[in-house]
């Protein structure tokens, strides 16, 4: 059997860089970490790591066993999370849309890792499209999205918001309509690589609105800098940060984007995954 004290050794040399830099991280001497590494090389007969070059990094063969290391270790995580009770352990990988990090996703997992100092998360973010890909793969254990119009068999949606959708325009701009904002103006699209681009597009062909185009934007911050300059209107979620801004309902009834909490139907994360649905939820109602 394979010591997973050796396999945390070759981790801290694919993160650290270095035997010395690698036995400071976990608290062992140079010495010991290049006997693990040795202890290992025995084991499976391969070389891990190459030691010609300075400083010695992980051959292929090291990569690809350092990969199953931190996969084993996310697995021994959650059996060690069984019958912890109240207190929640274990990793949590999630994604989220880059634009609910900041107002929504951000302080809810500060306050979930607060309440649960054993449990780990892992974070990365992408276009809600590739977000539910990474869920399907079990790549990711959840993600915060945009709410899709069909929900994949495989994956269970839980609401976490609504935010309505808001034409925004220069401050001191005066308009009777939506729809006099969006045909007289600039327009700075929400990138239509979003589910949440996508669905304003399809309002706007709907309504028969041909917008002047003006750029293309990924960022509610950049497109809310761009029209308090003067340089076009947009759609976007009201989140109500742009207080300064022209703002007006989008679509009668106003339109929305909903932004939810995506994971597989059998999970043995649902503990942590509900943890995470509720912090998410106790931001929003503040």
């Amino acid at each position: 059997m394979i010591n997973t004290k050796h396999l945390d050794s070759l981790l801290a040399i694919a993160q650290h860089g270095s035997f010395s830099a690698a036995g400071q991280a976990v608290g062992r001497s140079h010495s010991a970490i290049s006997l693990h590494i040795k202890a290992l090389e025995e084991d499976l007969s391969t070389r891990l790591v190459d030691r010609t070059q300075r400083p010695p990094v992980l051959t292929p063969d090291g990569e690809a066993l350092a990969e199953q290391a931190r996969r084993l270790h996310r697995v021994l995580g959650d059996i060690n999370a069984i019958g912890q009770g109240d207190n929640l352990a274990g990793t949590l990988a999630v994604g989220i849309v880059p634009t609910a990090m900041a107002h929504l996703a951000a302080p809810a997992m500060a306050g979930l890792r607060a309440r649960h100092p054993d449990l780990r998360l892992e974070i990365r973010t992408g276009l809600s499209g590739e977000l539910a890909q990474s869920v399907q793969a079990a790549d990711l254990d959840a993600a915060l999205l945009t709410g899709p119009d069909l929900t994949p068999e495989d994956l269970v949606l839980h609401k976490v918001v609504e935010e309505p959708l808001v034409v925004i325009a220069p401050p001191g701009t005066t308009a009777q309509s939506d729809a006099e904002l969006l045909v007289s103006h600039p327009f700075i699209w929400f990138s239509r690589k979003t589910w949440a681009g996508q669905q304003i597009e399809r309002r706007l062909l709907d309504r028969g609105l041909n917008v002047s185009h003006s750029t293309e934007v990924d960022s509610l911050e950049a497109i809310e800098a761009l029209v308090r300059h003067g340089l076009g209107v947009s759609v976007v979620p009201w989140r109500g940060t742009a207080q300064d801004l022209f703002v007006i309902p989008f679509g009668q009834p106003q339109a929305s984007r909903r932004l939810m909490l995506t994971a597989r139907r059998r999970t043995p994360k649902t503990r942590l995954i509900k943890a995470l649905l509720d912090a998410l939820r106790a931001i929003q109602s503040t």
